[in-house]
């Protein structure tokens, strides 16, 4: 147990890091880590994941970009409403959704991102959306080719009830 907490506030304290330096964590980082690392099933990853963040941990981070002026109130206020009811209408779909699905649309997400940071140009609009919209296509492109194939897609499995000694409290 004292090994499982210390590896989850490691965890935290590195994905804080990030998050801090470059405005990323949740989704990005701490749902595959505790999906990959902590043997979590997707919507229990992105359950504890909004539970990390909901708390003021971004407060200090938020504090340091204001003071270099990086930092636009009313833009991060607004998108702050939305987001309490985005995520609250996500986070009520959930339960609906088969969580292989959870896991292609996380994936599809994640590469059109990489692929929008690493290619993407701002400078066109057209260019700024391509690189991502390509590598997703072309995701799914290997995904149904593979369906075409044959290959089996494993059905999603229920994940099991955690016992009770397997609760991380801190």
């Amino acid at each position: 147990m004292a090994t499982t907490s210390a590896a989850l506030l490691i965890t935290g304290l590195l994905i804080g890091v990030l998050s801090g330096m470059l405005g990323i964590g949740g989704a990005v980082v701490l749902v595959p880590t505790l999906m990959f690392v902590f043997k979590f099933s997707q919507p229990a990853a992105q359950g504890t994941s909004i539970g990390a963040l909901v708390p003021p941990i971004g407060i200090f981070a938020a504090l340091q970009y204001y003071r270099n002026g990086l930092l636009d109130v009313r833009v991060a206020g607004l998108i702050a409403v939305g987001f309490v009811f985005g995520a609250l209408l996500g986070a009520t779909a959930v339960p609906y959704v088969p969580q292989i699905w959870l896991k292609r649309i996380f994936a599809t997400i994640l590469v059109y991102v990489a692929m929008q940071l690493f290619f993407g140009d701002v400078a066109s609009k057209l260019g700024a959306v391509i690189p991502g919209a390509l590598a997703a296509a072309a995701l799914w492109a290997v995904y149904l080719v593979r369906r075409a194939l044959g290959h089996p897609v494993d059905p999603p499995k229920k994940p099991k009830e955690p016992a009770p000694g397997d609760m991380y409290f801190i």
